[in-house]
């Protein structure tokens, strides 16, 4: 395996898909992944899944991008303004004055959970179900996962499919204008037509690529309020000072810290020869902090220099839900800075724990103590 850390290299290898391949799979990168005993599960109770859009190329990769860019568009975005702000609202108010609570659990988890989920057509007394999937593919994903972990994983997969199958088939189940129904108007596209293992595969995508990057970005973020007091102020009825700040913590908290990549012919990468099927690491969290390309490398930009960061991705892989990623945390931002003067860590910060993974970084708790204006 070869691991890139340098901002040129690794956008270098982003804006070649044709050169380095996303048709990575587990099996790849992970020895000890079960994949008979994975599969028979899926072969059981439902469908093997199949590639969609972050683990394929072009041109089938189109077909899906295409589509799900009808919905994760900005004037959608737009259109999603006033319940994100009521669900943000619904979260912050509903923490007291000077109480000590998880931050993650109550605020970075269900803002984004909320949001896909509605968007996927997913009844609100179930939302709790879609996490627990979430989750379980996560820990697959991070490489270093068990067997146990792994087969859990399928089975909660094949529960996600379950769900789902019922809601594809029957249209009087997918709200009007969701993603499921979206997906499911495709499939019935003469011209095009999409299997029930693509709409279930791509389901699957969007349900954890939907509200985990975005859990995890809001988290850290409001960890850097409560390390810095002053951001608070500095942020308050400020959108432009909200939009750079959000940028510079997707850029140095970069919620997928790495991404794989397998060369198709032989190349050479940064005067690094690398042979066909060579397995590439690419290390956006160290992409983010390179001094060769950012002057502020640890700290807090304030500037126009962090939206250069990659953790959305690149090119044909550019995550298709930034634009709704970025309104969910800057409206967070922009409420939770009306409504409290000041966020106070409950803990050490030493104390903090993350997710074990090579994949992503979020972290697990973060208890916080809040100060209302007026008191």
């Amino acid at each position: 395996m070869y691991v890139v850390e340098s901002y040129a290299l690794v956008k270098e290898v982003l804006a070649k898909p044709s050169l380095y391949s996303s048709k990575v799979s587990l099996s790849l990168l992970d020895a000890a992944f079960p994949a008979e005993e994975v599969a028979a599960i899926f072969r059981a109770g439902g469908v093997v899944w199949t590639r969609t859009l972050q683990t394929n190329d072009p041109p089938d990769h189109k077909r899906f991008r295409v589509l799900v860019e009808k919905v994760f568009n900005f004037r959608r975005v737009e259109d999603l303004d006033r319940g994100i702000r009521a669900t943000v609202e619904d979260l912050v108010w509903s923490v007291a004055a000077g109480e000590t609570f998880d931050a993650v659990a109550r605020w970075a988890v269900p803002l984004p959970l909320r949001i896909i989920s509605e968007q996927l057509g997913v009844r609100a007394a179930d939302f709790w179900d879609f996490k627990r999937w979430s989750d379980a593919a996560i820990h697959a994903i991070g490489l270093g996962a068990t067997r146990e972990q792994h087969v859990h994983a399928a089975h909660c997969a094949v529960e996600f499919q379950r769900y789902f199958v019922p809601i594809l088939a029957d249209h009087h189940q997918r709200p009007a204008g969701s993603l499921v129904a979206l997906i499911a108007d495709a499939a019935a596209d003469p011209a095009a037509p999409f299997t029930l293992a693509e709409q279930l595969s791509l389901l699957h995508q969007l349900m954890i690529a939907g509200h985990e990057t975005t859990t995890s970005t809001l988290a850290s973020l409001l960890c850097v309020l409560a390390e810095d007091p002053s951001l608070l102020a500095r942020v308050r009825g400020a959108p432009l000072h909200q939009r750079r700040l959000v940028e510079d913590v997707l850029r140095l908290h970069a919620p997928v810290q790495g991404l794989f990549r397998v060369t198709t012919a032989a190349t050479v990468l940064g005067d690094i020869p690398l042979p066909t099927r060579a397995v590439v690491s690419l290390r956006l969290g160290a992409a983010n902090r390179d001094p060769a390309r950012f002057a502020e490398t640890y700290g807090l930009a304030e500037s126009t220099q962090s939206a250069a960061h990659l953790s959305f991705g690149l090119g044909l892989h550019h995550c298709v839900g930034a634009p709704l990623a970025r309104r969910e945390l800057e409206v967070a931002l922009d409420v939770i800075s009306h409504r409290f003067a000041r966020l106070t860590l409950a803990i050490p910060v030493t104390q903090l724990t993350y997710t074990q993974s090579v994949m992503t970084r979020s972290l697990l708790t973060l208890p916080l103590t809040g100060t209302f204006h007026a008191d």
